[in-house]
């Protein structure tokens, strides 16, 4: 039997079945924080997930403060925004990787008032783009058990305040 999870946003995604393969599903070390470290499933058929996610949220808090993971196609993020429906929100920090963008591309994308980084990844996982993207130091973060590389990331993530290109959706589509 699975306990119902203490932070509010990760609440309804536990209840629909979304929060798959977790390495870390639970409390991190920051006192009052939830994190997440796994695969969001966004629909079932066709199936599509949110691969190699990392997500933080207070146990106080109905949306999620940070969320980074990884699509297989720009495409999908229509289907992102649906699935995590209430538990994402204007405040928070999202990091989307995107493996068919040009890798020279990085957008803010606004979804009714939400905005994602939207970013290429190559062949690398998203955990390593993001120790590079926020520069974290790699030697620190090998010592570190998951909840705290979820803090860590979380932390410098929320910190993060450079802007890229705003665009819509659409014009995203047409960049393709």
């Amino acid at each position: 039997m699975t306990a119902t999870h203490a932070s509010p946003a990760f609440q309804h995604l536990q209840a629909e079945g979304r929060l798959l393969k977790p390495a870390l599903n639970g409390p991190t070390h920051v006192a009052g924080r939830f994190g997440f470290r796994g695969e969001i499933a966004l629909t079932t058929e066709p199936p599509m997930m949110l691969e190699a996610a990392i997500a933080t949220a207070s146990d106080t808090e109905s949306t999620l403060s940070f969320l980074a993971g990884s699509l297989s196609t720009y495409k999908q993020l229509p289907a992102l925004i649906e699935a995590l429906g209430a538990s994402i929100g204007a405040g928070g920090k999202y990091f989307i990787y995107v493996s068919d963008l040009d890798r020279a591309s990085r957008y803010q994308i606004d979804f009714s008032g939400i905005s994602l980084y939207v970013l290429p990844i190559d062949d690398t996982s998203v955990y390593n783009e993001l120790i590079d993207f926020l520069y974290l130091d790699k030697n620190k973060m090998k010592k570190m058990d998951t909840a705290a590389k979820v803090d860590a990331i979380a932390d410098s993530a929320l910190k993060y305040t450079q802007a890229y290109e705003v665009i819509s959706f659409e014009e995203g589509l047409k960049r393709l």
